[in-house]
């Protein structure tokens, strides 16, 4: 069996790692951080306690209306920055254990390209190791991007990797960007009792979202009191004496106590020596075939570095193709359109495959079937009823194409549609299954069969 080496220790070189193991191949994974990578220290692990903790304190405020009496719910800042930390270190420590389970070298060490067929990995102690390998797998992630004049400095201008360094809560939080990121932290926010402003400098929020699910949230969050301003650039964000100024680029000053970025991210490929391999790349990341081969085809890029849509289960995805390929598994070649996209808001805005505003835009004729979150018994159990998901179909066949959803658990409810969408099951194949009642799973049959 080929020798592999992973670079990269985030949730794509994790399960790049372990599915090369499985498969008997000789791994080494080099990591830059601890195991779990930024994903799990700095952005995806942290922002989902926040946001697990805001589900929380939306459902404390329908108790009244489900039959209960409790005390209001209230965030304490310090407990949080506790929970974060212990969720980290869990998570890593568990992803440590799978890696050692299954015979994965790890090395802590920023590792660079020495040659197509070679790794220089200067190790944390100072001392270096030249790793030689059959096949590589960069899998380093993404970083956040921020510009001269809208950066971070880390007490009131914050980032996501911040959020588990504050000192104190916000009063006015001025989140900035409209992507996944910004309205997943302005509803964070808004649930822990902040006001907030949301900017963004497009025409829409979530622009790449099919417009109805994005519109959907927008006017939920505007319910619960989010100001949402659009086709607003942001020129620039500074401290003032007190609190932030955000200026836009026609000189309009909002001012807050804090002010969050969330205005995108690119592959993280510095320092790694790409052109010693002869990988070739661009800003966004390295270029990969269907099967993640870069222009080296021993060498593959999986995850964030294989560039947008830099989500961990598209990373995922790419890691698991990759390493099967790699070892000479069998290996499908990877699908991009049956990778659920979400924001982890309430509600939800998630999708799959095509959309319907992509078919319009496509001059593509579908079949689209609709359903009310009220259709189903379980959302009326509780105050989820409002929302809906819709399903599209080729016209001729029935096969499904796409999906999308707005409401709780929207991402879970469109399962069955990425399992359609990438094995290409048909309507009929999906209104077969009749899921346990009553559960938001439901949903999908209802749609299609109209019941």
């Amino acid at each position: 069996m080929p020798s592999i080496a992973v670079i990269g220790g985030g949730p794509a070189g994790v399960i790049a790692a372990l599915e090369t193991a499985a498969h008997g191949g000789c791994v080494t994974l080099v990591s830059a951080e601890a195991v779990g990578g930024r994903a799990t220290w700095s952005s995806l692990v942290p922002s989902k306690v926040c946001l697990t903790a805001a589900d929380h304190l939306d459902d404390a405020r329908h108790q009244e209306a489900l039959g209960l009496i409790a005390e209001p719910a209230r965030l304490d800042l310090p407990r949080m920055r506790e929970r974060i930390e212990e969720a980290c270190s869990t998570w890593s420590a568990h992803q440590m254990q799978l890696l050692l389970d299954r015979k994965v070298r790890v090395v802590r060490g920023k590792a660079s390209f020495a040659a197509p067929d070679r790794l220089s990995v200067q190790r944390d102690g100072g001392e270096s190791e030249v790793i030689p390998f059959d096949k590589a797998i960069i899998a380093t992630g993404s970083v956040p991007v921020f510009l001269p004049t809208l950066k971070p400095d880390g007490k009131r201008i914050l980032a996501p990797r911040l959020i588990g360094k504050l000192a104190d809560w916000p009063r006015h939080m001025i989140v900035i960007g409209g992507g996944i990121t910004g309205a997943e932290f302005a509803y964070f926010f808004r649930c822990a009792g902040c006001a907030v402003t949301w900017l963004t400098d497009q025409p829409l929020m979530l622009p790449t979202f099919d417009p109805e699910v994005a519109a959907a949230l927008e006017v939920s969050l505007a319910a619960r009191g989010v100001e949402v301003i659009k086709s607003a650039p942001v020129a620039s964000a500074g401290a003032t004496d007190d609190g932030v100024c955000v200026t836009l680029q026609d000189g309009t000053p909002i001012e807050g106590s804090h002010a969050f970025i969330a205005i995108g991210r690119r592959a993280d490929l510095a320092d790694l020596g790409l052109a010693a391999a002869g990988v070739i790349h661009a800003p966004s990341g390295v270029g990969v075939d269907a099967h993640c081969r870069t222009s080296r085809t021993h060498i593959y890029a999986a995850g964030d570095a294989a560039g947008p849509p830099y989500t961990a289960n598209c990373g995922m995805a790419r890691a698991r193709v990759a390493a099967r390929h790699a070892v000479g598994a069998s290996a499908a070649p990877f699908r991009p359109h049956a990778v659920i996209e979400t924001t982890y808001t309430l509600p939800q805005a998630a999708q799959v495959g095509l959309t319907e505003a992509a078919a319009a835009a496509l001059d593509r004729p579908v079949s689209v079937f609709r359903a009310r979150y009220g259709a189903a018994l379980k959302a009326r159990l509780g105050e989820t009823a409002e929302g809906f998901v819709k399903l599209l179909a080729k016209p001729d066949d029935g096969r499904v194409l796409g999906g999308a959803a707005s409401g709780d658990r929207a991402a879970e409810v469109l399962a069955p549609v990425a399992l359609a969408v990438a094995k290409g099951l048909s309507i009929e194949n999906l209104s077969e299954t009749f899921a346990a009642h009553p559960t938001l799973s439901e949903l999908v049959g209802i749609a299609l069969r109209g019941y």
